[in-house]
């Protein structure tokens, strides 16, 4: 079994065993994910060796690799918002006790604190409900004495077309004399 960068790859990508070949790949001295910092997670390659991003994405990139880049990243992301989250909510706090601040903005805030401590509230959905074609066309319907149509809906009339057989409500639609 070979050692050479190159041949790992393709074992790589075959699949045939990842974690023998990822091993074997960092020993063979490339860059395990470990070691990227946080721009190259963000753009889901290493550096190349003049330490910029130009040239092809590289073929050793697994699901796998993938996966823990993504793990990574997501985990970065949330240590460095996490910093930012003390000052946020001493903003907050003091927008809430400022009189100068209008009443709705405060309302907003409260809501938005007290939503991500104890959750929204529950939206009960009565799942028996039916608002089908023949419902709603059966609300907006008024009869001649003015009030609304009750079920079941009956149309009387009849269907009329005119002389070269296109319905009224076609003529002049892209047909040319």
């Amino acid at each position: 079994m070979s050692t050479d960068p190159h041949r790992i790859r393709i074992r790589l990508r075959r699949g045939t065993n990842p974690e023998r070949d990822l091993a074997l790949l960092d020993q063979a001295q490339v860059k395990p994910v470990a070691e990227w910092d946080n721009e190259e997670l963000a753009r889901g390659r290493p550096r190349n060796s003049q330490g910029n991003f130009s040239g092809g994405v590289s073929k050793y990139l697994t699901p796998a690799i993938e996966a823990e880049r993504r793990k990574r990243l997501k985990q970065a992301t949330f240590n460095g918002l996490m910093t930012h989250s003390l000052r946020a909510m001493e903003v907050l706090g003091k927008l809430i006790d400022d009189p100068e601040t209008p009443a709705s903005v405060r309302a907003d805030i409260s809501k938005f604190i007290y939503e991500q401590l104890h959750g929204k509230a529950k939206a009960h959905v009565d799942l028996d409900a039916k608002a089908g074609p023949r419902d709603v066309l059966a609300a907006a319907i008024v009869l001649d004495d003015g009030l609304p149509q009750d079920m079941p809906i009956v149309l009387e009339g009849e269907y009329t077309e005119e002389e070269d057989g296109i319905p009224p409500y076609l003529q002049g639609q892209g047909r040319a004399s």
